[in-house]
């Protein structure tokens, strides 16, 4: 089964867009469990592409909270299944038809260093390699949109070099443009991966939990984590309320 991933494909202070493994079959459920206590905040979920994405106010909620909620209301609608959380995420793009692109590019230059070059060919040579290079741009604009729902900006200049190219034909204009729109893609990538799981905590009583008994059971659901350094409960922080609910820390020592 397909792990439960949610990736950050995009942010900025007062939204955030993610990409989404599975699919929200109960939208309503979902997008008031990310929109509760707040006003400002607007979901939109793209089924197609299984894209969300989330609009707010910094002041009313902080975006590390946005992207948690999110999390949370994807384990739930999957029966708290734990989610795995992509952040930084850049895919690397390099495909068949960018490489043919770059190797067209490389023959043109070769060729045009030659001494017995001849102006027709290299003409010709270079205007097969904008047409492949051009079309490897659009193939990739066109994955970028199935992906992130929305193209890099490198795009623009990509093509702004393409008219560079009609006006003077020469095979540099071409490789700025192989460089302008996968240059960036030849380097690792550089991403976090988190795994978020959310755990339901049910009072003995059925009402509410002692301070013994609430301890005591986020304590056993820390047991046998994975925690780095910090694998010794040392207790609850509490940090008042945000919203009207009590939020409290857990402390965790070395």
């Amino acid at each position: 089964m397909k792990k439960l991933t949610l990736i950050i494909l995009h942010k900025l202070p007062n939204r955030v867009r993610f990409k989404i493994s599975h699919d929200i079959a109960n939208t309503k459920k979902f997008f008031e469990t990310v929109k509760v206590e707040t006003k400002n905040t607007a979901l939109w979920y793209n089924q197609t592409i299984n894209t969300l994405l989330v609009t707010f106010e910094p002041e009313e909620i902080s975006i590390d909270e946005v992207i948690y909620r999110t999390a949370t209301a994807l384990s739930v609608e999957h029966g708290m299944t734990s989610v795995k959380l992509v952040e930084d995420f850049e895919e690397k793009s390099i495909d068949l038809l960018s490489v043919y692109s770059g190797a067209a590019i490389l023959l043109s230059f070769l060729y045009g260093l030659g001494k017995s070059k001849v102006e027709k060919l290299q003409i010709g040579i270079n205007n097969f390699t904008a047409g492949l290079t051009t079309a490897a741009i659009m193939e990739h604009a066109y994955r970028e949109t199935q992906r992130k729902g929305f193209f890099d900006i490198e795009i623009l200049p990509a093509l702004y070099l393409l008219k560079s190219y009609l006006a003077n034909r020469s095979v540099t204009a071409i490789a700025l443009m192989w460089f302008t729109t996968f240059g960036r893609h030849l380097v690792l990538n550089n991403f976090s991966n988190k795994e978020v799981r959310i755990y339901r905590l049910k009072a003995d009583n059925g009402k509410c939990f002692t301070n013994l008994e609430l301890m005591t059971k986020v304590h056993n659901q820390q047991a046998n984590k994975e925690l780095g350094d910090h694998v010794f409960f040392e207790g609850m922080d509490s940090d008042n309320e945000v919203d009207g609910i009590p939020v409290f820390y857990v402390a965790c020592g070395s």
